[in-house]
């Protein structure tokens, strides 16, 4: 059977699109605009939609190919495009935003989605609170240069983060303590990943290398490299929760939660190998002989492993590496996915708002993106979509 191949088109709207309905709904003006605009692969097509009051209402009307309708309260919008062959799909606005007053680089939400935690590019890291506006707020400076990658660990009390100093570094959320580092690679840290509750931590660098470390002693427990003749890149990493039938036994006493799941390593050249953690075997590649673009993002849920290759993503089945179970195509470089289920991830693009994608339809775009980077985004299921930008902001939706 084929694989499923999905082509998404893009939206964008004016960030500040609530804005000018409520100033119409309030009377500040009889009338105004805000910019709409759609992208596939072959068109781009530049809209806008007029917001006027009709007595008591506030009339939505798309133009130059948009017809664009407001839910009850307006915030969220169903848009079609008919010059663009898309029926009606939802642009979310942001439940909350807060401000970091801090450049992002790299981001993650805690477990409970109650703390974030921001990488910047001089060196700092800086856990705040979500729910109460950053009431609490920590900087830590330990990086000596740009950070490449945050996360925290599962109890969300402790964060790792990796930098282009070649160092890793555990903080305590808690009271700012550095108090373990780790030293070992040989080029730019590039991405970071926890095994289990966190006793180890697999770390992917430029150098060519993923390490697998021991947090309470710091030793580096084992050093996984390519064989092939030239030096991969490792550019994504991801540790599965849990796979029956790797079961073995470690080789070192320093490894902790690593006997029943594997790590899958995308790299520079479109590779994809998923290595047993205890056993240290190559367990299976996922062929490439057709994409060959390099992996930019990568994760591991359940039996679903997520990837992203430039302007396509693919879902792959761990049991079935033959073909993709769906081949998904954008026409915009993705900057980054995050994956809240085996059915349910989002995207976010170099054009074009972030997007949820649930059992292969978009569930819907959020809206707010028209004039800033994208630094990532998490995906939290029930809690929520997190999309932090370059010039310092986190939006919920």
């Amino acid at each position: 059977m084929s694989p499923l191949t999905t082509t998404i088109p893009l939206f964008s709207i004016q960030s500040t699109y609530l804005d000018v309905i409520a100033d119409v709904k309030s009377g500040l003006s009889q009338k105004d605009q805000f910019w709409i605009y759609g992208l596939t692969k072959n068109r781009t097509l530049d809209g806008s939609v007029d917001v006027y009051r009709s007595g008591s209402d506030v009339i939505l009307r798309g133009l130059a190919g948009f017809d664009v309708r407001g839910f009850t309260d307006k915030s969220s919008l169903k848009v079609a495009c008919p010059t663009l062959n898309v029926q009606d799909v939802v642009v979310q606005s942001q439940k909350y935003s807060v401000t970091t007053n801090t450049k992002i680089e790299t981001f993650d939400i805690s477990p409970h989605a109650e703390l974030y935690v921001t990488g910047g590019p001089n060196g700092e890291v800086t856990v705040s609170s979500l729910t109460d506006h950053g009431a609490f707020t920590r900087t830590m400076q330990g990086h000596l240069t740009y950070v490449t990658k945050v996360l925290f660990f599962p109890s969300g009390q402790v964060v790792l983060s990796a930098g282009g100093d070649m160092q890793i570094k555990i903080w305590s959320a808690a009271d700012g303590s550095n108090p373990r580092t780790f030293l070992g690679h040989k080029r730019v840290v590039i991405d970071l990943a926890i095994v289990g509750r966190g006793r180890n931590f697999l770390s992917a660098s430029k150098d060519g290398t993923v390490k697998l470390w021991e947090c309470g002693t710091g030793d580096l427990v084992y050093t996984y490299s390519n064989s092939a003749d030239t030096v991969l890149v490792p550019t994504a990493i991801s540790v599965s929760k849990r796979f029956d039938g790797l079961s073995v036994a470690p080789l070192s006493a320093l490894e902790f939660e690593t006997d029943d799941k594997f790590v899958a390593i995308g790299y520079d050249n479109g590779d994809i190998a998923l290595r047993g953690l205890s056993s240290k075997d190559l367990l299976a590649t996922v062929p490439t002989s057709t994409i060959g673009s390099s992996v930019t993002s990568l994760e591991v849920v359940d039996d679903r492993i997520f990837v992203a290759r430039d302007s396509s993503a693919e879902i792959w089945d761990i049991r079935s590496l033959t073909t993709p179970v769906e081949t998904i195509q954008l026409p915009s470089p993705i900057l980054g996915l995050s994956a809240s289920s085996a059915s349910s991830v989002a995207f976010a693009t170099k054009n074009g708002s972030p997007f949820v994608l649930d059992n292969g339809a978009v569930s819907y775009y959020a809206a707010g993106f028209d004039d800033c980077t994208v630094a990532g985004l998490q995906f939290r299921g029930q809690a929520g979509l997190f999309v932090a930008s370059r010039d310092g902001i986190i939006k919920r939706y």
